[in-house]
Parts: structure tokens; C-alpha cells; sequence
């Protein structure tokens, strides 16, 4: 059976086995508890369970006496976007995101459209496992009503915020792949947008998901292999839920999904200089970016809501992942790939550079990804190896912000057992791909010693 994780900003299993209908109402029950009622956004993807996970939500939310938005079918971006704008108390969104099918998740938002910060976060932990919710009476019971205006507004806003007038000068051709995810119907109006001409990719909203929905190289293949045919000028391959992106050149290039922050991060540094915030594992590039612009690097634990929460106490101009994913605090609270493609067309028009000179433009590494099955728990114990070992390496520096990170002068190696899989997450990075694939492997040599 997969284990459900949960987290003070989000609940996450497989449909059937852990994630349950039962486990969602209580949930959601826990949250509308700890806002005490109050208006609740709810949004979905397009997954063939998230109609059922929708109905236990707002269940929950109801029964604890909630006036409930409900958005659809809609980009979670969108929606933490919407939540200030609607003076919500928060938001719910019910995505897998970057998950394979029979994975999907409950995302807990605050009333700043960012993820819960992880205070709140163990509150509503809490309230769940007390199992002590608000119940009021038949007559303060929740109230739903739909609200399909928040697209709308949204790309409304993102056009005031881009140099639209550059992007539609430049007439560029974009290939979008959404994965069937619930950014399918909002592709048009984002290329309306911003005056691109528009190939849409896996873009029918059928439940099914035509592709791996982690943005990636491998997942990008299928995109990379039409663009030059097209004659396109970037590709955008996205997770699921519109959060995350990896991108294709012009010349069919899938770099790795770790070069869209960078590339991000080094045209909105031209915009504004401030702290950039991202993990523990996201390639050095940032640091390279940043250092070349007189930026401050803020490090954090991975996840979207410690990268938002830092954001917001260190006033930074940006903060994402090597996942592929950005925020930019100026136009919202959110991990955000039409915001982070909009920024890419608006580099690439306002630079008149091609995709592909932007990338090549940037320090680059050579980075080596490894994951190591672990039962749930056994993740931090087979981390004890690993640290023996760090310990040993002359002139190594540790870090245990997030897991355990080893820096070197040629690069770096990071060990986490993950919050969101039964795996320990291994990454290494280096100027010779040798040496990071080969520290790679010892460390996964350690850690299955220890699993």
C-alpha cells in the first residue's frame, strides 16, 4: 500500500489505496477549522480522480460552515493568484502536479495566495489528527457558488505586468504542452496574451495524461521533436498543474528542467536587484546568476511553501527551484510556469536573442539526479552513512538546512529523503561530469547500505 503523506501544506497519496475520500473531507474539515469558516477558494486539474477528491473538499468545507468559491477546473497558479483578489481566507487546490496518474494531492493555500506557511501548517496538523472540527448547525451551514472570471483577470493582470508590446514585435511561434492538465483551456488566452502564435500539445483535458507530467529533458522529447518542423521559437513543456516548466529551443535542445530558473532569475535581476531565494539542491547557476548581479542567495528547505515564506521575510525579487519553477513576489505568491514563460518570450524579445543563445549564455554544470527506494522512515536513517562520509572528505562543507549537503570548490552533493515519495533524492553537480556522476553513485552505494 502507498503510504499518504502529509504535510502542513498538503496532503498527498494514491487514489484508493491512501488518498481517500474519507481522508480528504477530514482534511479539508481540518483546514476550514483552523480558518474558523470563511471564504474558500477550491480549484482542480483535470485528473480522472480529482472530480471525486473535489466533492470530499467541499463536504469538508460545507459542513464547517465555509462560503466556497469553486474555480473549476483551474491552474493552481491561477488560483493562488485569485485568493487576495477575492479577500479569501485561502484556497484549496486538488492536484498531482508533477505525479504520475493515480497520484493526486490536496494543497493547502493561505490568504496571501502562497502556500501555508508551515506554521499554520502544523495547526492544521492538529485539528486533523484531534479530529475536533467545527461542526455549526444546520442553519450556519457553508454555502458554494462558481466563479469562472478568474482566467480573465488574471491574464489581464500578467499582460500589464510583461512587456507585451516587445513579445508581440518579436511574433514568435510557441509550442505549449500542458500534459491534459488544467492548464488546457487557459492556452489560448495566454498566447493571446502576450501575441504568440500558438501550437498546442497534449491539450485535450481528458483525465489522461499523455506524457511523464514531471517537466524534464526525457519529457520534453516528444515536444522537441516537432518544434523545428513548426518553425517554433521555444517550447514549454509543463507539469500538470501549470507550476513547473522545462523548456525546448528552437534547435529541438531540451536542457535540464534546472536552467529555467536561472534563466528566469537573470532577466527579472535586470529588473529589479534583490534577494534570490531558492533550495538546497538547486544548481549553482543561481549563485553564479545572482553573484553576477550583486544579489544575496537565501537558501531554504525544497518545497514551495519554505521558498514563498522566505520570499516574504527577505523582500526577494524571485525564488523557485531547479525543478522548474519560479515566483516573482511583484505579480503574485505562486510558482508559476505562464508567468515564468512569459518572462522567458520577454528575455528572449527585449535581448532579440534566440531561446537557445539565452541558455548558452548561462555558467553551466554538469548535474547528476538519483533517487534510492527507502520505506516510509527509513529515509533519515540511511542518511547516517552518508554523513560518516561527508565527515572524512577533506575540505568538504556540510550543510543540514534540508537533508545533508556537501560542498566542494568544483561542486556539490545533496542527500533528502523526500516528503512527497518513500525515496531518498540524491543530487550532484560538478564541472566535470565524471566526478558528479561518480559521486552520484558512491552516495547511492551508501544510502542502499543503510535502506
Amino acid at each position: 500500500m502507498k503510504t499518504l503523506r502529509l504535510s502542513g501544506f498538503g496532503m498527498r497519496g494514491f487514489v484508493g489505496e491512501s488518498l481517500t475520500p474519507a481522508a480528504v473531507m477530514d482534511y479539508a474539515s481540518a483546514f476550514a477549522t483552523f480558518l474558523d469558516g470563511g471564504r474558500v477558494l477550491v480549484g482542480r486539474d483535470t485528473r480522472r480522480s480529482s472530480p471525486m477528491i473535489h466533492a470530499a473538499a467541499l463536504a469538508g468545507l460545507l459542513g464547517a460552515g465555509c462560503e466556497v468559491v469553486d474555480l473549476g477546473v483551474c491552474p493552481a497558479p491561477i488560483v493562488q493568484f485569485s485568493v487576495p483578489r477575492r479577500s479569501a481566507a485561502g484556497a484549496i487546490v486538488i492536484t498531482g502536479g508533477h505525479h504520475p496518474m493515480g497520484w493526486n494531492a490536496v494543497l493547502l493555500i493561505g490568504p496571501d495566495g502562497r502556500p501555508l506557511d508551515p506554521q499554520a501548517g502544523e495547526a492544521v496538523l492538529d485539528v486533523f489528527h484531534a479530529g475536533g472540527f467545527r461542526r455549526p448547525p444546520w442553519d450556519g451551514l457553508g454555502s458554494v457558488r462558481e466563479d469562472a472570471s478568474c482566467g480573465a483577470e488574471y491574464f489581464d493582470a500578467l499582460g500589464r505586468f510583461l512587456d507585451v508590446e516587445a513579445i508581440r514585435r518579436a511574433a514568435f511561434t510557441i509550442l505549449l504542452d500542458p500534459v491534459g492538465g488544467s492548464g488546457c483551456a487557459y492556452l489560448e488566452p495566454f498566447a493571446r496574451t502576450v501575441g504568440a502564435r500558438l501550437v498546442a500539445v497534449n491539450a485535450e483535458p481528458s483525465g489522461y495524461l499523455a506524457r511523464e507530467p514531471e517537466p524534464r529533458p526525457r519529457s520534453a522529447r516528444p515536444l522537441a521533436s516537432i518544434v523545428g518542423p513548426l518553425k517554433g521559437d521555444a517550447g514549454f513543456v509543463f507539469s500538470s498543474d501549470m507550476g513547473r516548466l522545462a523548456l525546448v529551443t528552437e534547435r529541438g535542445e531540451t536542457p535540464s528542467e534546472e536552467y529555467g530558473f536561472p534563466l528566469v532569475a537573470a532577466h527579472v535581476l535586470g529588473r529589479r536587484i534583490g534577494p534570490v531565494v531558492t533550495n538546497g539542491c538547486t544548481t549553482r547557476t543561481v549563485d553564479d546568476v545572482a553573484a553576477a548581479r550583486g544579489a544575496p542567495v537565501i537558501k531554504t528547505p525544497v518545497g514551495q511553501a519554505y521558498v514563498m515564506a522566505a520570499l516574504e521575510d527577505e523582500s526577494g525579487a524571485i525564488g523557485g527551484e531547479g525543478s522548474g519553477s519560479a515566483a516573482v513576489p511583484a505579480f503574485s505568491r505562486a510558482f508559476d510556469g505562464f508567468l515564468m514563460a512569459g518572462l522567458v518570450l520577454e528575455a528572449m524579445a527585449t535581448a532579440r536573442a534566440s531561446l537557445s543563445d539565452l541558455l548558452h549564455a548561462l555558467p553551466r554544470y554538469h548535474i547528476v539526479k538519483r533517487s534510492v527506494p527507502c520505506a516510509p522512515g527509513a529515509g533519515y536513517r540511511a542518511l547516517d552513512a552518508v554523513r560518516e562520509h561527508a565527515a572524512a572528505l577533506p575540505g568538504a562543507r556540510i550543510d543540514t538546512t534540508d537533508g545533508l549537503r556537501i560542498d566542494r570548490d568544483d561542486g556539490w552533493t545533496h542527500v533528502r529523503a523526500s516528503r512527497t515519495e518513500p525515496i531518498v533524492r540524491v543530487i550532484s553537480e560538478a564541472k566535470d561530469p565524471a566526478a558528479a556522476a561518480a559521486r552520484a553513485d558512491e552516495l547511492v552505494r551508501l544510502l542502499g547500505q543503510g535502506t
